[in-house]
């Protein structure tokens, strides 16, 4: 199951004791290389005014302090290349070895 979570929810998933919710946890947090790339991203957008910027970057730079709490970080860079970042999180963390289920021989 794939959650999309600021990082209070995260906070409180990660905070859950149900050891069925903390084996199949993997988060991840994804960032941007810095406030002034992501300050270029979202004007580029064109999508939102000046003040809302403002208050979305003030907001990113308290979550940006976060980002050690994650088992995962991906520094944005193209789509691309944060999708392939994504799926060799997933490819791992479906190989994990306490993820595996394998009877043993005979």
């Amino acid at each position: 199951m794939l959650l999309d979570v600021d990082t209070r929810g995260a906070e409180s998933i990660r905070a859950c004791k149900d050891p069925v919710v903390q084996n199949a946890l993997a988060d991840v947090f994804i960032m941007p290389p810095g406030l002034e790339e992501l300050g270029r991203r979202l004007r580029k957008r064109g999508t939102e005014p000046e003040e809302q910027i403002a208050t979305r970057l003030r907001n990113a730079a308290l979550e940006m302090e976060k980002w050690s709490d994650y088992r995962y970080t991906i520094v944005s860079g193209s789509m691309e290349s944060d999708v392939e970042k994504f799926r060799a999180i997933m490819r791992a963390e479906r190989t994990l070895s306490r993820r595996l289920h394998i009877a043993p021989a005979p």
